[in-house]
């Protein structure tokens, strides 16, 4: 028995007789199980990777797309401090009566990516898939995915810098998570009660625990207890030959790397463009500069999809430098775009 089911078996001591039959408890959490079976990260982020480039200099020759049926293994990925990461701020100029604010400053390519990484994990057991990580404004999520549906339950954990915050009816009560003072919500809704432990686990770090009534709260406590450091890596859908200097990540998902300050790459479904007036690489791509900040949408045809770079007003960066940073970007087949 491993550490996990040790912790979880200690909970049921005592209920055995309030247990429903086991035709009764499979249909149960089959009824959940098929509520959970929703579209995933992990469906394509657990996908082999294959490099493409959507633009490389001329002496490299573009791949085609690989078959998605017998994607190759997953490409390592490099990794970075376990610490949520939060975007630098901006020096600011000294206040002036005689002259008009200054601008931010702008943007600089430097050489490489490194991908953020998730600082937790819970005991291996053989009821439960390994995590996979992601990144979302900032708030780093660990998804942990049943197999054994009896005995578990899918699971993620949220690490954030600030507390999180609710909206809709839950029954709240505390709970001792960790060493630390908690709230154990509870929120009534068919088929399953949904179940989120959360805490501060520092001054500057709170996490979330949320899954649901599967199990009960002394084993979701239990949960939470079994967290254990670790460094997980998020992976990302592409690689990156330059990344924009001084922003830290704040988004990783199967379409997105986005930074801070509003700097983004995302993999959408192909939309043809209007007025092309750009080449990356072999492809067509359209620059385009108005209120809202620049964007450059490459027209990546043999992935039938559109690569989108896009700088937030108040940032700048030049034509240059935003072609050449579409040309670093290669995309991984865990890769999936995102509906516009």
């Amino acid at each position: 028995m491993d550490e996990l089911d040790r912790l979880l078996a200690q909970t049921l001591h005592g209920a055995a007789e309030r247990a429903p039959s086991d035709s009764g408890l499979l249909s149960g959490v089959h009824g959940r199980a098929r509520r959970y079976r929703r579209r995933r990260i992990a469906t394509t982020l657990a996908a082999g990777a294959a490099v493409l480039a959507i633009g490389v200099p001329a002496a490299v020759v573009l791949g085609t797309r690989p078959d998605a049926s017998a994607p190759p293994p997953l490409e390592a990925v490099p990794t970075q401090s376990a610490s949520v990461a939060s975007p630098s701020p901006a020096a600011s100029a000294p206040a002036s009566t005689s002259a008009p604010a200054s601008s931010p400053p702008a943007l600089s390519l430097v050489p490489g990516y490194t991908a953020p990484t998730f600082p937790y994990t819970l005991p291996a057991t053989d009821g439960m898939k390994a995590p996979v990580a992601s990144m979302d404004s900032g708030n780093l999520v660990a998804f942990f995915e049943a197999i054994d549906i009896r005995h578990h339950s899918d699971t993620t954990v949220t690490v954030s810098s600030r507390k999180p915050a609710f909206t809709g009816a839950a029954t709240e009560a505390p709970q001792t998570v960790r060493g630390h003072g908690g709230t154990l919500r509870t929120v009534d809704v068919k088929p399953a009660k949904q179940l989120i432990l959360y805490w501060p686990e520092s001054t500057t770090r709170w996490i979330a625990l949320a899954t649901d009534d599967t199990y009960t709260p002394q084993q979701v406590v239990a949960l939470a207890n079994a967290l254990a450091p670790a460094s997980i890596p998020v992976a990302p859908p592409f690689t990156l030959d330059l990344s924009p200097s001084g922003l830290a990540t704040d988004t990783v998902s199967e379409s997105t790397i986005g930074f801070g300050a509003g700097f983004r790459v995302v993999l959408y479904k192909r939309r043809a463009l209007t007025a092309a007036n750009q080449t990356v690489g072999s492809y067509k791509a359209q620059l385009t500069r108005d209120a809202h900040g620049v964007t450059l949408d490459v027209d990546v045809t043999d992935w039938s999809a559109t690569l989108r770079v896009s700088a937030a007003a108040g940032r700048t960066i030049s034509d240059a430098d935003l072609l050449r940073f579409a040309a670093g970007v290669h995309i991984l087949n865990r890769s999936n775009p995102a509906d516009w």
